[in-house]
């Protein structure tokens, strides 16, 4: 009974332990703003306190002979610990700057990582049947349960749960569990106890709020001139709306702290430079398949409908959140009835591999920070062959460099040719994109939304308006860029390997 029991909470521990590892990755990225050494440093702390804690285990074997009580009594301790941290976060974040709460949780992941480790070597003590001398094979088995337990917290907390529990209550549910599991050890260890201490455990889990923002509900908000619009947390992250009171921009996008768009499409107004879009309209004589990777929001894909000449976009999106978002707001929500328009929940990349025989006129990747982890999968020189290979003849890639100019030599190793237009946007093809105003005028009149021409005559005249800002765009060529820049570097071409965007260059490299 004593090897199954100690079995059981070797399991458990790595279980609910690597699931707050998960926990603590998405809570220092999103602090970070998907910085891509936010996994190192949250696996550092909690490295080096499973190593402090086994130490501490070890001395707790040799000093207690009541194991289970001991044991238990650390657990519960674990738990309130837990239970306290999205409050302890939530009151330090609202009243101080970003370096604190990021320095507290380091402590709180060494802390509560340490505690847990303390039942290491307690149920390798307790499970290891040192009379029949098979000690290397009991203290195996001991392991083999809590390999099992740190997968299935890794696949079960950070990959389904977090779809249906926020980061705050899983905080808490995994302190409540700690804390049954700790009474467990440190009481009669019967059938009936057990079975009691499940009970326990199902029920805190239906009357527990599974939606509480503790963590992130004052992040914004503590700001006077910030307000949230909307809130939406799921297993691939937080997103917020927001609207920055100082200045007057309403629904602005954040994706895990980063900004993520906004959801606007007035051509008056052009705050989100759809201009970089509507240049496509411009020097495309007649796109009518596209594929938008990244809908967001969904104001560049609802943008896009306005092309009188599109028989169907595809939108992929990797975030179904988003697509809360886009049912909450009136301007953006027609892209989900739109009959030409087909939206899959899918990694771009992925989904392009699997779809390689569809072809399109156009590719368009609003791309994320360049510098964010993961952010390479769009832009090494892989993706840009896989997105050529899914282009029609004269076909055009369009993406957001974010001003990584080492985007614009990685295009051209690709595409015939290549240029960087407004803001750092890159249009690729292996045919020649060329301005002709008389021609892009001609275009740009033909774009209808909701029945009706998108630029006005009005709309026209405004000199912040998207129709004189997407006739105004220059476009460069490598060379072009280079000599007006003056980099003082060569440019490098960016691979899966290398990754330089995120790591040479990314968001403390040196450009």
């Amino acid at each position: 009974m004593m090897k199954y029991f100690a079995w059981s909470i070797s399991l458990l521990v790595g279980l609910m332990s690597l699931g707050q590892e998960m926990l603590w990755f998405r809570v220092i990225s999103f602090m970070l703003g998907g910085a891509p050494f936010a996994f190192a440093l949250v696996l550092f702390f909690f490295l080096v306190g499973i190593a402090y804690g086994a130490n501490r285990g070890k001395t707790i074997c040799t000093r207690y002979s009541n194991l289970f009580f001991a044991g238990g009594v650390v657990l519960i301790f674990a738990g309130f610990i837990d239970i306290s941290i999205p409050f302890i976060i939530l009151q330090i974040s609202q009243n101080h700057a970003i370096e604190l709460p990021l320095f507290l949780c380091f402590i709180l992941i060494f802390f509560v990582a340490a505690l847990k480790a303390i039942l290491f070597p307690i149920v390798h003590h307790l499970g290891t049947n040192i009379a029949n001398g098979k000690v290397g094979a009991s203290v195996s088995k001991v392991y083999f349960f809590n390999i099992i337990g740190s997968t299935l917290g890794s696949l079960l907390i950070g990959g389904i749960l977090l779809d249906y529990v926020s980061i705050s209550s899983m905080f808490i549910l995994i302190g409540i569990v700690c804390i049954l599991i700790g009474s467990l050890m440190a009481v009669k260890k019967s059938v009936s106890s057990m079975i009691t201490i499940v009970m326990l455990g199902c029920g805190c889990f239906y009357l527990v709020d599974k939606h509480t923002d503790y963590i992130f509900k004052t992040l914004y908000g503590k700001k006077q001139e910030i307000s949230v619009n909307t809130y939406i947390e799921n297993r691939y992250g937080v997103i917020h709306i927001v609207n920055d009171d100082k200045v007057g921009m309403k629904n602005i996008v954040l994706g895990n702290n980063i900004y993520d768009g906004m959801i606007n499409i007035d051509p008056d107004n052009d705050i989100n430079d759809l201009n970089r879009l509507y240049l496509l309209a411009a020097v495309h004589p007649n796109p009518k398949k596209v594929l938008v990777i990244g809908v967001s929001a969904g104001a560049w894909t609802r943008a896009l409908s306005s092309f009188p000449t599109l028989e169907t976009i595809d939108a992929i999106e990797i975030n179904k959140g988003y697509i809360d978002i886009i049912k909450q707001y009136p301007v953006v929500s027609p892209i989900l009835n739109d009959p030409k328009i087909n939206i899959y929940i899918d990694d771009g990349r992925r989904w392009l591999k699997r779809n390689s025989d569809k072809k399109y006129d156009l590719i368009i990747m609003n791309t994320t920070y360049h510098w964010r982890s993961g952010t390479t999968n769009l832009l090494s020189q892989e993706m840009m062959k896989i997105a050529e290979n899914s282009l029609n003849p004269d076909g055009i890639l369009a993406f957001n460099s974010t001003r990584s100019p080492d985007t614009l030599k990685t295009a051209q190793s690709v595409f015939k040719y290549a240029y960087w237009g407004k803001l750092g946007f890159i249009y690729a093809s292996d045919s020649m994109i060329k301005i002709d105003e008389v021609v892009a005028k001609d275009r740009l009149d033909k774009l209808i939304l909701d029945g009706k021409p998108l630029f006005n005559e009005e709309s026209k005249q405004r000199e912040n308006g998207a129709y004189k800002k997407t006739l105004s765009t220059q476009l460069l060529t490598l060379d072009e860029f280079e000599k007006l820049q003056n980099l003082g570097r060569d440019l490098e071409i960016i691979t899966d390997s290398n990754m330089i965007t995120e790591y040479k260059y990314g968001l403390f490299g040196k450009e």
